[in-house]
């Protein structure tokens, strides 16, 4: 008998957490059901302080995840098991990240856990999604075409968001030029056409009178804008403590213009690659919705999910149950309709995930283009209003000179 920590929602929604014992992970799931509890989270008990303990000896994140899996797939795809590939890389391999990893996760197996549950002691490195199809692939035996596709899944990731960041850099620099030109006009200058202005009894003209009003809400409305923020954020954080909160959140954040479309996106292209994979892997209907439901970052489509689980395992259609709890949009009901008819759901769903990362990069690429946008005629605005308060500053002191 092993020890598990769980978290887990009871019929009335509140959330519980506690240690019990069983023989596996599966028997400790089917222990708490049989108490009408619902499985957030479950844990050996040793994991915990394997990961925290682990955690001080290896960094480098996706980056050594995905050298990790390209390493492994290689050896697995000659022909090495997978406990021999660790063996092989915790003894030869040269970048001491992967050496420290390799060891850990062959001591693990050595003491006869799965590579998945080996995985989990190493949350910083390895997402629950990745877990989940590893897990897959160990129960279909079918572990290197589920490596090459965790590979295509970091790859593409890592580009995205290189994309993204590149992108980013230049609304930044336009942002931080024109605040840092803005502070040294606020601070610097205007203070002394201020002077000279009331010295030579000139008036302030309306740029600078705009500009001095932006000077006085930074100092003084600053602060207290900067403390509404931080209470809003741990009043947010209080409320998604719960899981009534954290679904309602989660909600309202998908309704947002811009940024709830990309988590939606985001979201479709996990499941739907996940689906795609686990049921080419040879993984049953029940337990692919059981392993995607888990990989959902989304509290509210997670619980959606969910309620189209059961209607699966209760023998609905798949297209029905997706188009019932509005978990797919119309074009990707009818393309999982001609799956459903077909009996190939796994060609429908990888062209739903294709869809959703197209429709995901255009999405986050017009984003950033508003952003671009934004920056470009704010910094615009700001130093137009400072040059053109300087200037009238200028002219209106030589009129009084000449006066």
């Amino acid at each position: 008998m092993a020890g598990f920590s769980y978290k887990a929602l009871s019929e009335n929604g509140s959330l519980e957490t506690g240690t019990l014992d069983a023989l596996d992970k599966k028997e400790a799931v089917l222990k708490l059901k049989k108490r009408g509890l619902n499985v957030v989270n479950i844990k050996f008990l040793g994991e915990a302080r394997a990961a925290e303990s682990s955690s001080q000896k290896i960094k480098g994140g996706e980056a050594v995840a995905l050298q990790f899996f390209r390493k492994l797939h290689q050896l697995c795809k000659a022909g090495t098991p997978v406990g021999d590939a660790l063996k092989g890389l915790s003894l030869r391999s040269l970048n001491k990240n992967m050496l420290a990893l390799s060891k850990e996760l062959y001591k693990s197996l050595s003491e006869g856990k799965s590579l998945a549950s080996s995985l989990e002691s190493f949350p910083d490195i390895f997402e629950g999604s990745i877990i989940h199809l590893v897990e897959a692939g160990e129960s279909t035996a079918n572990l290197v075409s589920v490596f090459e596709n965790i590979i295509d899944y970091l790859e593409n990731r890592r580009v995205l968001r290189k994309k993204v960041i590149s992108a980013l850099i230049y609304p930044a620099i336009l942002f931080t030029v024109a605040f840092a030109v803005v502070l040294l006009f606020l601070f610097v200058l205007l203070p002394q056409v201020e002077n000279m202005m009331k010295n030579l009894g000139g008036e302030l003209n309306l740029p600078v009178k705009i500009l001095i009003f932006l000077g006085d809400a930074m100092i003084y409305g600053g602060p207290v804008f900067i403390a509404l923020i931080v209470i809003s954020f741990f009043g947010i954080m209080q409320i998604r403590s719960k899981p009534k909160g954290l679904i309602a959140t989660d909600r309202f954040f998908l309704k947002l213009p811009i940024f709830g479309n990309i988590a939606f996106d985001s979201d479709i292209c996990r499941l739907s690659n996940l689906i795609s994979t686990l049921f080419e892997s040879g993984v049953n209907t029940t337990e692919t919705m059981r392993l995607t439901e888990k990989s959902i970052k989304n509290a509210d489509i997670r619980m959606r999910f969910s309620q189209c689980k059961t209607a699966i395992n209760d023998g609905a259609a798949v297209a029905t149950s997706f188009k019932k709890f509005g978990i797919l949009n119309d074009d990707d009901i009818d393309i999982v309709s001609v799956g459903d008819k077909t009996g190939n759901l796994i060609e429908g769903f990888a062209q739903i995930r294709n869809m959703h990362m197209e429709s995901l990069g255009a999405r986050i690429k017009n984003a950033i283009a508003v952003l671009s946008a934004s920056a470009l005629l704010s910094a615009f605005t700001l130093v137009f209003l400072v040059a053109l308060g300087i200037i009238s500053a200028v002219l209106g002191l030589s009129q009084n000179l000449i006066k």
